[in-house]
């Protein structure tokens, strides 16, 4: 059935009111979990004013925009090496890959399916509320408002970081301001007490190493005795600090670094905040034009990891790769788990569906493509990376643009800082993209304020949820330490995934007739598996006491808003639906 035909029979006497799934004296109980029809929904989405200029083509450099990101410039070093919490996979990082790939594939199916189905903005939000009800829609909602804007977070102060080191390197070139500003005010706090700690501890590291010397006293454990990971202030005597001419405040205490306005101290990521105002009056002129500056991100950053392989290949040697599994099964799933995460993202191409051109066709295209390249470029860097140094050597920080520099490719390196920036960008594009759809969809059915639906008459773009996104997450990268921020868009992410995998299930079996353009395989294996992989991973990534408070600080506020305003509005806008439709009916 074409979306003209459902059009033409939504005007049939036969045809119920399906945006009513619940009859009128159903109970209260009942209501929290009527559904809408994809037909409904669809013919709602038809209504309104989104421009449909995407196609195929853009999903996928949506999809490789949010995905290609910190995981392939960052993660991969960590989950090949190793750190203090886990172990390494060691070459066999390139089985975590298609492990991890696998996994995330059957939520992509899942995805895939739904939205071909029903091609309307919201991704998870829309299908859920379509197959286990609106108290559920509204919760997995709440979790994608959490992933989006949380996400974003973590993401732009890694941005933010990658573009201080890069300007770094032209110290002497430009001016002080831009390669060496303060500290203070190109961090949030807890990011910039963590690095004032770190010079404190350095240069009192070396006032001692040059009284030790002046004493003719052996130096060498210095260093091991003031590692910053392990430095303790409770164990040092300020008078005796201060003693040696060195000011026990900055050492014992580096808040005080930070200049203050009262109690409040005054800590701000500027570069962060001025690139999420860019990124912010993207969103507000255009779904297509923040496509194209998506286009321009991607293509600068498959470049230069291109441009790695091209170079790096020339320098592998066979037996780094050897051992090539040094942890055996236990490194390999480790690996898996952690580079989960990197794939993170391709589920907000989803939110674009309303905006695409023929979504019956192109979603599909654009979720599962977008994985598949996105697998097969990780493969190839960890296959190049792991071949070009030994795995004791690899930088956990920033592993690409170092092994580049080991083999004294330092303009290749320079090049990757850049990519890295690029590839960042892209990734809060979509992913600030995906919360403003998310609010217009909620908002669109009643559960929020109508002024999140609001298109606006030119643009035709939902150009105030664009703003508040924006300032929502500028907001947070003032006052959300980095570690819970990532935590809480895991929780969110896996969350929905789960529930998406549930709703395919559920459709199958509620309404087994309707078209699908593209049918996941293997139900309910597929989506089993689905919901398992994403359960397992919350667990083995068990977030920590601070992470779960605030989440549950979150699901609190957020089931408060459902039920004192949500299902109160929603049920006001279903019951004048009904009249008027009795109305219509009876002239």
């Amino acid at each position: 059935m074409t979306v003209k035909d459902m059009d033409k029979n939504a005007h049939t006497p036969h045809m119920p009111p399906t945006e009513l799934m619940d009859s009128e004296h159903s109970s209260v109980f009942s209501r929290y979990f009527r559904k809408k029809c994809p037909d409904e929904l669809i013919r709602t989405a038809n209504k309104c004013q989104l421009n449909k200029t995407l196609n195929a083509f853009d999903l996928i450099v949506l999809g490789i925009g949010a995905v290609i990101g910190a995981g392939i410039f960052a993660l991969a070093g960590t989950a090949a090496v190793g750190s203090s919490g886990h172990v390494g996979a060691g070459p066999a990082l390139i089985v975590s890959l298609i492990f991890a790939a696998l996994a995330c594939s059957f939520s992509a199916l899942c995805y895939a399916e739904f939205a071909s189905m029903i091609p309307v903005a919201g991704s998870a939000f829309t299908y859920t509320y379509a197959t286990l009800g609106e108290i559920a829609a509204w919760f997995i909602g709440w979790m994608l408002v959490l992933e989006y804007l949380i996400g974003n977070i973590t993401v732009v102060s890694s941005w933010s970081g990658y573009l201080m080191n890069f300007l770094a390197g032209f110290k002497g070139v430009l001016p002080d301001f831009l390669t060496s500003p303060p500290l203070w005010l190109v961090n949030n706090y807890s990011l910039a007490v963590e690095k004032y700690r770190k010079v404190s501890i350095s240069d009192f590291t070396t006032l001692l190493e040059s009284k030790y010397q002046a004493l003719g006293l052996d130096a060498s454990r210095i260093k091991e005795l003031f590692d910053p990971s392990n430095f303790n202030p409770s164990m040092f005597n300020p008078a005796a600090i201060d003693s040696l001419g060195f000011n026990s405040n900055l050492l014992l205490h580096p808040e005080t670094h930070i200049p203050h306005l009262g109690p409040i101290p005054l800590c701000i990521d500027l570069p962060a905040i001025i690139f999420l105002g860019f990124i912010t009056y993207l969103l507000f002129v255009g779904i297509k034009e923040s496509t194209r500056f998506t286009f321009a991100m991607v293509l600068t950053k498959l470049l230069v990891i291109f441009l790695f392989i091209g170079v790096g290949m020339f320098y592998v040697r066979p037996e780094n790769w050897v051992p090539f599994a040094p942890n055996g099964f236990k490194g390999i799933f480790v690996g898996a788990y952690l580079i989960f995460f990197a794939y993170i993202g391709f589920d907000a191409v989803s939110t674009a569906a309303e905006e695409t051109k023929n979504p019956q066709r192109d979603m599909p295209i654009g979720i599962i493509g977008s994985l598949v390249i996105c697998t097969l470029i990780y493969i190839a860097v960890v296959a190049v990376l792991t071949g070009i140094i030994p795995l004791n050597q690899i930088d956990t920080h920033a592993p690409i643009a170092a092994a580049m520099t080991s083999i004294n490719q330092n303009w290749v390196a320079f090049l990757i800082s850049i990519g890295a920036i690029a590839g960042l960008g892209s990734v809060l594009v979509v992913l600030q993209l995906g919360g403003t759809r998310v609010l217009y969809a909620m908002s669109r059915d009643k559960l929020l304020p109508g002024a999140f639906s609001k298109v606006h008459p030119k643009f035709k773009t939902p150009h105030l949820n664009a703003i508040l996104v924006g300032v929502g997450v500028m907001f947070g990268t003032l006052i959300l330490d980095l570690n819970a921020a990532a935590e809480l868009c895991n929780i969110g992410t896996l969350t929905a995934f789960m529930l998406v995998c549930a709703g395919v299930r559920v459709l199958r079996k509620t309404d087994p007739t309707r078209e699908r353009p593209f049918k996941t395989p293997w139900v309910p294996v597929v989506p089993i598996l689905g919901i398992l992989t994403c359960l397992a991973l919350i667990v083995l990534g068990l977030p920590t006491i601070k992470t779960l408070v605030i989440f549950g600080i979150w699901i609190t506020i957020g089931m408060t808003l459902y039920f004192v305003y949500g299902h109160k509005k929603a049920t006001k806008h279903i019951n004048k639906t009904r009249e008027e439709q009795k109305i219509a009916a009876n002239n």
